[in-house]
């Protein structure tokens, strides 16, 4: 040993003196009692002295001298030396220089004080600073020390026996912890050395100290070993064998020793061989021994506190209580090494339990084992010594199933107590209290009929807290509450489920100790699977009534939650009937009990399966508990009321009441959410007990499914009066709904299996709502809201669970009750919705499997029947395009199909939904679509195009296909390039080889429309039509050559062909257009609407094939297409229908007139020449034929189909439809353009035109200009009757009558036989001019007869008579024109086509006045002159082919010039009569400039009758014998003029050619009046006339101005008289210049006769008159001389004159 003390000798010197000084005091205060002592210390003094002065001789050394005083001191009983002598000892213990030696003379006095009872506390506090300040102390010393403790503990004073006993305990420990220091001090020393020495004074005292811990190195073991086997004797009260001296020892104190050993010192006993058998021999058989009286003991149930009979040995409480404590610390930390003890132990502790032990000693089993249970590895022990092995006791199994029927006995007792109290039971037992007695429910604890148990104990979970176990004060037992044992016991369940929790789950313990067993992975499987077997049971057991009976919410819970973590291990360990049966029991809690039973009523074998487990007793326990519980227990708990949800196993009885859910309910429901959200995974087919569980409360709570699957709370009808539910639930609601979506979101964490489970579980539950549903009850839709949900937060792994979830989904859409219906479609549509969008690890796009995957739920829902789904559909199919529609690659065919599916009973709404998604797919998305759909997208058009639900989208759908052809155009590279393998989805058109897929796209396309082009209703077949013939115009430039071939062939001939049939057999019965604002009433009729189909079909394939002209020729088959066409144009053409047969012609005309100089070279590049000639010819033979037969039958005005029919009683409806057709004249429109048509064939036929084709044409054109106008055509024809227009038929007559009159003149022309053909043709057309032709009396006469009643009311057709006029005017004028070019060609000669002219016009010239229009007679009349111009040459020329011309010509000269009619002023107006009369003048020209001249070439007669025709003229007015006063000589002043002048100028002048001269008076000499000698007579004769007519008119005149006094003459009288007196000079002149033969003698008489009346004259008052008078007057100035020649006669004449005069 060292000293203890600062650095080096300065302290040690300190030190010494102040021993010196304190042996100083001692020896002061002993010299006069005890000189012994006093010499002692002075000796000590010296050696003290020594001491100090040399450092070699260590106080150490001298310590058993000094310490001599000091022993002695302690022997004198004088309490003050005493107290002087233990303080220095204590001073040199601290100071650590006392040895072996010293310690035991120290030890011998403080026994001797001891066994004095002097200064007993310093003597403890002196034994323990010896024991404790080092080791010095040990072996025999030791145990006197400690023998001195013990036997001070026993003392009286309580002081001593207190420190004594702390004491005691101290240097028990530190005995103890010598063993350990033991360990520790060899490398502890070594280290000391190696460090520089400061802690010693010299390194001898180092060694010193080393040497002497060496010697002692064995001794500290044993020191505790022997103590400790003595402390086993003193207990079992035997002689201890080392503890040498003790006189007495309590049990208690030896127990609380012991268990102080083993608590703080197991590491010794582990290490230790020795101290293990120790603790196995004699530690477990004394405390077996020392159990006995509390075995053996029962406490009899009658036997109350005060009248037990005492057995022979009762259990004592403290000694239960600290063996029950030593016990405890055995099993928690020696059972490794005890563990056949620990066995006995445990099942001694299990028997603590029983109900007929007291009260204390249950409690105080009950916190053992709550020690033991909060340790896993206990339990992991416990599982793997006892319960795994064959031959070993069950301990866990029984300590658990110990316990519920303990928790259960507890509930029950109280309940029995409680009843027993109130029916008057025994005094004196504690009372319990009653619910009744509780101020509110928020209580904690548990309550079983009425009895109420409160938590008298709470603890942190994990954590024991013994109360009774700490009761070392306590002699007696204490009274124990009655709900301490359920208040810890529901504890230990909880940390039992815990514990077995950790093992499984191997969570390592808080508290870890060194002496755990370890268990391997080999064993921990099997470990686990035992623990649940053990435990299940008897948790089940206890839960079950703890959760009925816990009245508030946080006990419930930790119950709940111990469940639901139970349920989780037993699945996770795949024990299927535990977990079952735990998640069966929190389900039933979640209900009413009643309630609960009905629901899983088929769930009984498992909930069998609980009770065959538990221990016996414990099955009927828990099903009182089911059972038991009345109403009332509950009524203050209820929060909410509901209806049940109807299911197959509910009675009636318990589906009629009401179902009241408590908060207890509810707060399982949760926890059944919270297992299920937590443990998904391990739940497997028990999902379907939880879903079935939370789908009854959600129903009895009212959530019901909204968007997305999530449940919210809808308000209840207030009807259900007894339905209600607490605001504080309402509010919790929406967190129940938030839990359960967390639920199923939590789906998305399970693996594939479970989810499988899960999806599997909702399926069944599904499948069960509608079996119910059948029975037509309001079905739960939760399982469908589920799927939904569970659906959505698996997106990223929905390949997985898609088929099975859809597929249930589909039959619920099947299902016939329109809810279950309802959510089933809003499932699938959301579920593909989303799906759409959701972003997969690999695109949508390139997923092509997982797109037809995700569509075809939605596409299967086409074959469903129910319309509502199908809207739902086809809405969600338009929300997919809206929102993904760029993704949806491989998806196409599958949403055109779907909107195809749609179909004629399906109503408008379903259509048009299904149409806009089309109207989506084709305005946007053609161009992301893979080039399998376009056929689809094109069918699926039309199909929407021939649906008859909605006109409108028929009419859109036509106009998407225009759109779909658009696309084709815009892409057809990319259309080209792309090849198809699957070439089924195209459609085969037979005849034609290869098509390439591009063309046959287009076919399908064009092939559709026209099927639209035959729909049944006008406004679809419109459409269809233009567009077909759009699209083709537009783009059929794409298509290959063959494939026109096909289009013609496959398309467009067929077409025409059923319309034609379909046209021909339409009604003609008026449809009811009221409400149409469709119709025009032009097309009331179905008949009348096909025509406008006919029309549009017909016009578009001629428009076709018209620009596709050269292609067509191209192909083989040109002439049977032209044939064909040209055959249906035939057929339209000879319609009765105007609108259809003028479309035929407007068709055929643009045939006709297609540009051909391209096609011929087209046609030659492929054929030779020749044939290409040939086949054109062919065509163009076919082509007049057609217009042939076309204008024949159609202006033949006959009624060939007209048979005489019976008045039918209906009105004729029932009759043929030909009676109908009778009656038809083709419009005006018509005839025009088929006229138009003539030249364009003309064109190419001219080469073969023969006369017979020449007659037929002009057969058809007298026809057409003859057939009448019907009056609705009249604003097409003209505005009135006296406009000049042609009409534009009779333009098209004439222009084809030009157009072969030219041909014909050309030189070397083919046809110029026909030129008088010609003529006769425009010959017959000007006589309409004059006479019309009149038709309509015509039609009347023939429709009399066969108008049998069908025409009674139509008999006469109202046509009005046509401007004929202008067309017979215009022919005149082609004539006349013709006539000019052609009069000497022979065959006009030949055929007397002059003559012919004149005997045309010779009508209008009659009739003049009496002409419809004035303009006639004026043209003929030019006509005529310009004919004659051009004839009469041709006329001298071949007199022989115009003999019967003159007569013929003379009467109409005639007939014209002195006309039947009259014209007055009032009818044509002075300035039109003046007019009139130059015409005349300009016939008497013509007389005189072609007649006259050449008199002696024509007929004698022809020249006598135009001579009187002159005179006739020339003296018209004054042989007028009727002239009235207004008479019209002064209009034909001038022409009577001219005539006179021809007269005179024929008559008188001298021809000087006399070969002329002669030839005309030879010529004349025949012509005078018989009888007439001379040549001259018709010269005479008129001259003669003419004198009498002036002398008549200027007598007159003179009359009548004398008459009429101031009053002046009318103006024509004035013009006349002026008139005849520049007559009269004209003649004079003439007659002076006239041969002598010419003139006789009477002539001149009669001239100068008129001399006096030229007088008279002169008294006019008209200036205009007396200008003329004056002129005639100086013509007599001659006269009055004689003339040279015969001058006798002259002057004989003069003076005669003069005479009279």
């Amino acid at each position: 040993m060292s000293f203890v003390g600062g650095g080096g000798g300065q302290d040690v010197h300190k030190f010494v003196e102040a021993l010196q000084a304190d042996f100083k005091t001692l020896s002061l205060e002993t010299k006069k009692k005890y000189p012994q002592i006093k010499e002692a210390c002075e000796e000590a003094i010296s050696k003290l002295c020594t001491a100090g002065s040399s450092q070699q001789n260590s106080v150490y050394y001298t310590v058993n001298q000094i310490l001599y005083p000091l022993v002695q001191g302690c022997e004198t009983k004088d309490l003050k030396i005493i107290k002087f002598c233990l303080g220095m000892m204590q001073r040199l213990i601290t100071q650590q220089v006392v040895d072996q030696k010293g310690a035991l003379y120290i030890t011998n006095a403080l026994w001797t004080l001891m066994e004095n009872n002097i200064e007993e506390v310093k003597v403890l506090q002196t034994v323990t600073l010896l024991l404790t300040t080092n080791t010095v102390v040990h072996g025999d010393t030791l145990a006197k020390a400690l023998v001195l403790c013990f036997r001070l503990h026993y003392t009286k004073n309580p002081t001593i026996v207190n420190t004594a006993g702390a004491t005691i305990r101290q240097l028990v420990s530190l005995v103890f912890e010598r063993v350990y220091l033991e360990k520790d001090s060899v490398p502890s020393l070594q280290q000391q050395q190696q460090q520089p020495n400061s802690s010693s004074n010299s390194p001898v005292e180092a060694e010193g100290g080393a040497a002497a811990a060496g010697q002692d190195v064995q001794t500290f073991a044993s020191d505790a070993f022997l103590l400790f086997q003595d402390l086993v004797q003193l207990v079992n009260a035997e002689q201890p064998y080392w503890l040498v001296g003790m006189t007495e020892m309590t049990r208690t104190f030896g127990l609380e020793l012991l268990e102080a050993v083993l608590t703080n010192f197991s590491a010794v006993f582990h290490e230790s061989n020795d101290f293990r058998l120790l603790l196995k021999e004699r530690v477990c058989a004394l405390v077996i021994k020392l159990f006995s009286p509390n075995v053996k003991h029962r406490q009899l149930p009658a036997a109350n506190n005060g009248t037990a009979p005492v057995p022979a040995e009762k259990p004592y409480f403290p000694i239960s209580m600290r063996l029950l404590r030593l016990v405890a610390i055995l099993i928690q930390k020696y059972h490794t090494i005890l563990v056949t003890e620990c066995e006995i132990f445990l099942s001694l502790i299990i028997k603590f339990l029983d109900p007929d032990k007291p009260a204390w000693q249950r409690a105080l089993a009950v916190e053992v084992i709550h020690k033991l249970v909060t340790r896993s590895s206990l339990i992991a022990f416990f599982c793997k010594s006892y319960d795994l092995k064959n031959h070993a006791t069950n301990i866990v199994h029984d300590m658990i199933a110990a316990m519920g029927s303990f928790v259960r006995y507890s509930l029950i007792n109280a309940s029995v107590m409680l009843n027993g109290q109130q029916n008057g039971g025994v005094l004196g037992v504690q009372p319990t209290s009653s619910l009744s007695t509780l101020s509110g429910n928020n209580q904690c604890g548990f309550s079983f009929r009425g009895a109420y148990l409160p938590l008298v104990a709470t603890y942190a979970p994990g954590v024991s807290k013994a109360v009774y176990l700490e009761m070392l004060d306590k002699l007696d037992a204490p009274n124990i509450p009655d709900s301490y044992g359920i208040s810890v016991g529901h504890a230990i369940l909880l940390d039992m489920t815990r514990s077995i929790g950790g093992v499984i789950q191997r969570t390592p313990e808080l508290h870890p100790t060194h002496n755990t067993a370890i268990i391997t992975e080999e064993e921990h499987q099997p470990l686990c699977l035992q623990l649940v077997n053990s435990s299940w049971s008897g948790l089940l057991s206890a839960f079950i009534p703890l959760v009925e009976t816990s009245m508030d919410e946080a006990t419930t819970e930790n119950i709940l939650k111990a469940m639901q973590n139970y349920a989780a291990l037993c699945g996770m360990l795949e024990q299927l009937q535990p977990r079952d049966a735990f998640i069966m029991a929190m389900c039933r809690a979640s209900f009413p009990p009643h309630y609960a039973m009905s629901i899983f009523a088929n769930a009984t074998q498992t909930d069998g399966d609980v009770r065959c487990h538990t221990r016996s007793g414990s099955q009927d326990l828990s099903s009182q508990f089911l059972n038991n519980c009345t109403p009332d227990d509950f009524r203050p708990q209820i929060v909410a009321v509901g209806t049940p949800l109807p299911s197959a196993s509910l009675p009636h009885s318990v589906m009629q009441a009401p179902v009241m859910l408590t908060n207890k309910n509810l707060q399982c429901m949760r926890a059944i959410l919270f297992l299920a959200h937590n443990n998904g995974g391990i739940l497997g087919t028990s999902w379907h007990m939880v879903l079935q569980t939370l789908q009854h409360l959600v129903w009895i709570l009212g959530l019901k499914p909204s968007t997305g699957g999530s449940l919210q709370a809808m308000p209840k009808p207030a009807v259900e009066a007894n339905v209600g539910i607490q605001t504080a639930v309402m509010a919790d609601l929406p967190v129940l709904s938030q839990m359960l979506s967390q639920l199923f979101e939590s789906s998305q964490y399970l693996d594939d299996v479970a989810l499988h489970h899960l999806i599997d579980a909702l399926c069944k539950l599904s499948h069960e709502a509608m079996e119910l549903a059948y029975a037509n009850r309001e079905p739960s839709l939760f399982a469908v809201a589920k799927l939904l949900e569970t659906g959505l937060v698996n997106m990223p792994r929905i390949n997985v669970l898609w088929r099975p979830l859809t597929n249930h989904l589909l039959e619920v859409c099947q299902h016939r009750h329109i809810r279950m219906r309802e959510w089933g479609v809003e499932a699938i549509t959301y579920l593909v919705k989303s799906a759409l969008q959701f972003k997969h690890k690999t695109p949508l796009k390139e997923n092509m499997e997982l797109q037809t995957m995700l569509l075809s739920p939605l596409s299967e829902l086409s074959t469903v029947l129910h319309a509502d789904v199908r809207q739902r559909q086809l809405d969600c199919v338009l929300q997919i395009l809206n929102t993904a529609g760029e993704i949806l690659s491989f998806g196409w065919p599958a949403i055109i199909e779907i909107i195809g599916a749609v179909n004629e009973h399906h109503g408008e709404p379903l259509i048009r939904t299904a149409f806009q998604c089309l109207q989506l797919v084709i305005t946007d998305f053609l161009t992301v679509m893979p080039w399998r759909c376009l056929p689809l997208c094109v069918s699926t058009a039309a199909k929407f195009g021939s649906q008859t639900q909605e006109l409108n989208i028929s009419l859109t759908a036509i106009g998407l296909m225009w759109n779909i052809s658009d696309f084709f155009n815009q892409n057809q590279d990319k259309l080209m390039s792309t090849q198809l393998q699957d070439v089924a989805i195209l459609p085969e058109f037979p005849g034609t080889v290869k098509m390439p897929q591009f063309d046959k796209l287009w076919m399908c396309l064009y092939a559709k429309l026209g099927e639209l082009c035959v729909d049944l209703r006008p406004a679809v077949r419109k459409s269809a039509g233009q567009t077909l013939f759009s699209t083709i115009s537009a783009h059929g430039s794409l298509l290959n050559p063959p494939t026109w071939q096909a289009l013609v062939w496959q398309v467009l001939f067929p077409l025409l062909d059923n319309v034609r049939a379909l046209s021909s057999s339409a009604s003609n019965e008026k449809v009811d257009a009221s409400g149409n604002i469709l119709i025009h009433h032009s097309r009331n009729t179905a008949q009348k609407q096909w025509a406008e189909t006919q029309v549009l079909t017909l016009s578009g394939v001629c428009r076709v094939f018209n620009t596709k002209r050269e292609l067509l020729q191209m192909l083989g088959d040109f002439e049977r297409a032209w044939s064909l066409i040209l055959e249906f144009i035939q057929n339209a053409a000879l319609s009765k229908n105007g609108e259809v047969s003028l479309a035929a012609l407007k068709s055929l005309q643009e045939i006709m007139y297609h540009n051909t100089t391209t096609e011929r070279g087209g046609g030659s590049s492929l054929k030779d020449p020749q044939s290409a000639q040939e086949q054109d010819e062919e065509i163009w033979t076919i082509a007049w034929n057609i217009w042939l037969s076309i204008g024949m039958e159609s202006t033949k005005m006959s009624t060939t189909k007209a048979q005489p029919q019976q008045p039918s009683s209906n009105g004729g409806s029932n009759g043929s439809q030909d009676s109908q057709e009778d009656f038809y004249i083709p419009s005006q429109a018509f005839l025009t353009a088929l006229i138009q048509i003539f030249p364009a064939i003309f064109h190419h036929i001219q080469a073969k035109f023969s006369s017979t084709d020449f007659d037929k044409f002009c057969t058809v054109l007298t026809n057409a200009v003859c057939i009448p106008v019907q009056t609705d055509a009249v604003p097409y024809i003209m505005s009135t009757v006296s406009d000049t227009l042609l009409t534009p038929l009779h333009d098209g007559i004439l222009d084809c009558m030009e157009l072969i009159q030219k041909e014909a003149t050309k030189t070397e022309s083919n046809i110029s036989q026909l030129i008088p053909a010609i003529f006769r043709q425009l010959l017959i057309f000007s006589k309409f001019a004059c006479a019309p032709p009149t038709f309509q009396q015509n039609v009347e006469h023939k429709y009399a007869k066969s108008a049998s009643g069908h025409y009674a009311n139509n008999a006469s057709v109202e046509v009005v008579s046509m401007n004929y006029i202008p067309f017979g005017e215009k022919s005149i004028s082609i004539c006349v024109k013709l006539y000019q070019t052609t009069a000497t060609e022979e065959s006009v000669v030949h055929e007397q086509i002059l003559h012919d002219i004149v005997k045309a016009v010779r009508t209008p010239l009659a009739m003049k006045y009496k002409c419809l229009s004035s303009s006639t007679w004026k043209l003929a009349i030019s006509s005529l002159i310009s004919v004659l111009h051009t004839g009469l040459k041709v006329a001298r020329a071949k007199p022989q082919h115009f003999a019967s011309l003159w007569d013929d010509l003379a009467d109409t000269l005639d007939k014209f010039l002195f006309p039947a009619s009259v014209c007055t002023i009032e009818d044509r107006g002075l300035e039109e009569i003046v007019l009139d009369e130059t015409i005349d003048c300009h016939v008497i020209e013509l007389l005189r400039d072609e007649v006259l001249p050449h008199a002696h070439e024509m007929p004698h007669q022809f020249i006598m009758q135009i001579v009187v025709l002159l005179n006739k003229g020339s003296i018209h007015s004054a042989s007028d014998t009727n002239i009235c006063y207004e008479s019209d000589w002064k209009l034909r002043e001038i022409f009577a003029k001219t005539c006179f002048e021809t007269l005179l100028q024929f008559s008188l002048l001298e021809d000087h050619h006399a070969t002329n001269n002669n030839r005309i008076n030879a010529n004349l000499l025949p012509a005078g009046a018989a009888g007439a000698g001379g040549k001259d007579f018709a010269g005479r004769l008129a001259v003669t006339a003419l004198l009498h007519r002036f002398q008549e008119v200027l007598k007159r005149f003179n009359d009548d101005e004398r008459q009429s006094g101031k009053c002046p003459l009318p103006r024509f009288r004035l013009s006349e008289i002026s008139f005849v007196l520049k007559a009269i000079a004209t003649l004079v002149v003439s007659m002076k210049k006239a041969p002598a033969s010419k003139v006789n003698k009477p002539a001149w008489d009669q001239l100068i006769g008129l001399y006096p009346y030229l007088v008279d004259c002169t008294t006019t008052t008209s200036p205009e008159v007396s200008r003329s008078l004056r002129e005639a007057l100086l013509q007599y100035t001659d006269l009055l001389q004689a003339p040279r020649l015969c001058g006798a006669t002259t002057n004989d004449n003069s003076i005669q004159s003069n005479g009279q005069e």
